[in-house]
């Protein structure tokens, strides 16, 4: 093989192996790249003649291979370049109070994830049903895309209330690392729905810690910082609920249509007219003389009173008078 050919090749597989070891933060310089693609996968390519039909795939299938142990180097391997001690300052999930990482629906997501420390290691992924409203990587949760429009992305999905699966919190070894749980950085808090695929990848590799922190054995500096949120977050809702009640207009009170009072017309009331016939004025007369007679015998008037009366009958009743 040529010298520049040859190059070229080793250039090319020492690429895929620096990329494959940032996506498992094995924290690799260039060099160590380097010195570990000669050690372990150049010999094995170093024939090839047209490095063009070189599929990167085959090279990185190749690389995991010997990393994960299920692939022979073609020759002695070399030791792992040690990660040297970061000064990267980061917050343990081993801190963070268990209440924080109760599973919770898709539209809680903003007060869900933005209490949480800005220096903790976390990976939001958050794919359903085809979908991809974030895929951030291991990244420090100050650095988070803005998750509101990650819920009104969700949102324009659908609004409905479970739709999407429970969205819950694991805290993972970071693939590689020592697991030391006194070592921050070597964790992370992975954030995404219920049986995905994220979580079913760092599931298979065992990679999931288990962890139950309560509100007491949190840091004092930590219990005191999600207290002040909380209560900022209470007085926001509640200068909310004021706002909305000041300019919430009370529909206008229709008076109700007064129909002007009509008395009712009163008819005369008619006295049905009696014929004045003989017979009638007859029964009238001999009424009135029962009644004298009756005032007579009880003592309520005298014999000359009762017999004026009787005379005036009489005469009424001949003269045709009033009985």
């Amino acid at each position: 093989m040529k010298k520049n050919n040859s190059l070229k090749l080793f250039n090319k597989l020492a690429k895929r192996a620096y990329k494959v070891s940032k996506k498992r933060k094995l924290g690799w310089k260039w060099s160590d790249a380097q010195k570990w693609t000669s050690k372990n996968i150049f010999q094995k390519y170093k024939g090839t003649k047209n490095i063009s039909k070189l599929k990167v795939t085959e090279i990185d299938t190749e690389i995991t291979g010997v990393l994960d142990g299920t692939l022979q180097p073609t020759i002695t391997p070399v030791q792992l370049p040690k990660v040297k001690k970061s000064n990267e300052i980061c917050f343990s999930p081993f801190e963070v109070g268990s209440f924080l990482l109760d599973s919770f629906e898709w539209f809680d997501i903003d007060d869900k994830v933005s209490i949480l420390n800005n220096n903790l290691k976390v990976d939001l992924d958050l794919e359903f049903d085809g979908n991809v409203f974030a895929k951030t990587g291991v990244i420090k949760k100050a650095f988070l895309p803005n998750l509101v429009e990650i819920r009104e992305s969700m949102r324009k999905v659908t609004n409905k209330s479970g739709y999407y699966d429970p969205i819950n919190f694991y805290v993972v070894l970071i693939e590689g690392a020592e697991d030391n749980s006194e070592i921050a950085c070597n964790y992370y808090v992975l954030i995404t729905f219920e049986g995905s695929s994220a979580f079913n990848l760092v599931n298979g590799k065992g990679l999931i810690r288990k962890a139950f922190v309560t509100k007491e054995q949190m840091p004092i500096t930590e219990q005191e910082r999600i207290e002040i949120i909380q209560k900022q977050k209470e007085e926001d809702r509640k200068r909310l609920s004021k706002e909305q009640l000041k300019n919430f207009k009370l529909p206008q009170k229709v008076e109700p249509k007064i129909e002007p009072k009509v008395e009712p017309k009163i008819e005369p009331k008619i006295e049905p007219k009696i014929k004045d016939t003989k017979a009638n004025r007859t029964a009238e007369y001999n009424k009135a003389v029962d009644k004298l007679e009756s005032f007579l015998e009880r003592g309520l008037i005298s014999k000359k009173l009762f017999e004026q009366r009787f005379r005036e009958l009489g005469k009424n009743l001949k003269d045709g008078g009033e009985i």
